[in-house]
């Protein structure tokens, strides 16, 4: 009984750091879509949604990185549309 909490304590530990992982993995891939969908293009709006995404980078919140990333990249696939 007491070697199973430490050993729940350390698998909820590295299932965290895995979670974090692909959290960062998917801010840097959304930041770079982003980035390449603005082809040097940078309208204020859209510059807003890069520095919002790269400031939530830089603050370690890498799921909402990857949210505004996502999002500011498609209203700019949107606004091209029309």
């Amino acid at each position: 009984m007491k070697l199973r909490l430490p050993l729940v304590l350390l698998t909820l530990l590295a299932a965290g750091s895995t979670w974090a992982s692909n959290d960062r993995r998917e801010c840097k891939e959304e930041l770079q879509k982003l980035k390449e969908a603005f082809n040097v293009d940078y309208t204020s709006q859209n510059h807003h949604g890069y520095r919002e995404a790269k400031a939530s980078r830089d603050n370690e919140e890498y799921r909402k990185c990857a949210g505004q990333a996502r999002k500011a990249r498609e209203r700019i696939e949107r606004d091209r549309d029309v």
